[in-house]
């Protein structure tokens, strides 16, 4: 990162004002052609789409998702949005054995009681 691009990374924007303020520095870096907007490609593709970034001086490539309701959504380099991906999917396969774990065992504990 460089002083033409992001000073920071965000992995969530706590409020709507937050991000409007980031986006309104992000539109001022594009129109000023410090930042470019790239196109969705299969080489810098994640799990769905996102918004891709590159900045003209330090070649750094940003992925932004924008927040929708409870999601927070981020700003964060490709290399860590990748990893950020990685860790949530990680996260929600847990999440979602355990779930299935504490099905199993309060139908077991039903046919037990009967």
């Amino acid at each position: 990162m460089c002083s033409d691009c992001f000073d920071k990374e965000y992995y969530g924007f706590p409020s709507q004002l937050e991000f409007k303020k980031f986006e309104d520095n992000l539109d001022s870096k594009t129109r000023s052609n410090k930042i470019e907007i790239l196109e969705s490609n299969d080489e810098n593709k994640l799990m769905d789409y996102r918004m891709y970034f590159l900045c003209n001086t330090c070649e750094e490539i940003f992925v932004l998702s924008i927040p929708d309701h409870a999601w927070r959504g981020y700003f964060l380099t490709q290399e860590n949005a990748s990893a950020y991906h990685d860790k949530l999917y990680s996260s929600d396969k847990k999440k979602k054995y355990g779930c299935l774990v504490m099905i199993i065992i309060l139908c077991s504990l039903l046919i037990y009681a009967l």
